[in-house]
């Protein structure tokens, strides 16, 4: 920076053109205002009740002295110039010798609202700062990367979905089509519990006029195993019903092509029955 020299011997040539040098090098220090930024609060100005005490402050350009005065919510800053004067020694008027300004609250033509001012954080404090954002967008990248993990599967089942795929497909048991969208895969095929479904045909139970025992064969294709279990039911005539309903059965010598239905009549009518039943591997 400037530098003025005034430590020497031989008569130091003190004018006026020597101090403006001094004012010169000192107006450099507003530049350090920008450092901050326009509308800023450099240093004091601390807010003690509804007064803000003396500090500095920096507007367009110009590092001034802040000097201490009540605020509200809509208090506006302006700059108050004074002009000092002082008798010069040649001639018997006064001039101005000192521009002083000075910012504080008031209304002028020229005004900022103080809400407008803020106080920056300190430079020192840059690096710490710098780290923390630094760890957290690590840590942020680390999460986005995690999601699209994530997502990444999600995206390639979607991508598999049809355009126009139904979104509520009305499934239908009967359906065989395996291109229909209500086909049904894997059903359980309801006869798979059955060996066999079939009527045998018993007619009369006993000799006419006798209450004895009937034990009759019924045969079938193999069924390829003698474990099960038959279930059946007697089935008559719907205008002979007293008559055969005076019977009932029981089963037994299960072989892998036929089993034995045993029969007997309670009274000795002539009935005219039908076997309807099923076998149930075991």
């Amino acid at each position: 920076m400037n530098n003025s020299n005034f430590n020497q011997t031989g008569g130091y040539p003190l004018t006026t053109e020597r101090l403006q040098e001094l004012v010169t090098g000192y107006k450099i220090f507003n530049a350090f205002g920008s450092i901050a930024g326009n509308y800023t609060i450099i240093s004091g100005c601390e807010l003690v009740g509804n007064t803000v005490k003396d500090g500095f402050i920096f507007i367009d350009g110009e590092l001034l002295e802040f000097k201490s005065a009540v605020v509200t919510p809509t208090s506006t800053v302006v700059i108050v110039e004074t002009q000092i004067i002082r008798q010069f020694e040649n001639i018997t008027i006064q001039k101005p010798v000192y521009t002083y300004r000075h910012a504080t609250f008031g209304t002028a033509e020229i005004s900022w609202l103080w809400s407008s001012f803020i106080r920056p954080f300190e430079t020192k404090l840059i690096q710490n700062t710098f780290n923390s954002f630094t760890t957290l967008v690590n840590n942020l990248e680390k999460q986005v990367n995690d999601l699209q993990n994530k997502l990444s599967p999600i995206e390639q089942k979607l991508s598999t979905i049809a355009e126009g795929a139904e979104v509520n497909v009305q499934s239908d048991w009967s359906v065989t089509d395996i291109l229909s969208p209500a086909y049904i895969k894997n059903k359980i095929d309801l006869s798979s519990p059955f060996l066999r479904k079939s009527v045998f045909n018993i007619g009369n139970v006993g000799s006419s006029g006798n209450v004895n025992d009937t034990k009759m064969t019924v045969s079938f294709p193999s069924v390829g195993t003698s474990n099960y279990m038959v279930l059946g039911a007697l089935r008559g005539r719907s205008a002979f019903w007293n008559d055969d309903n005076d019977v009932f059965w029981t089963y037994g010598n299960e072989q892998s092509t036929s089993f034995e239905i045993f029969l007997r009549e309670i009274v000795a009518n002539t009935q005219d029955l039908k076997f309807y039943y099923v076998l149930i591997p075991l």
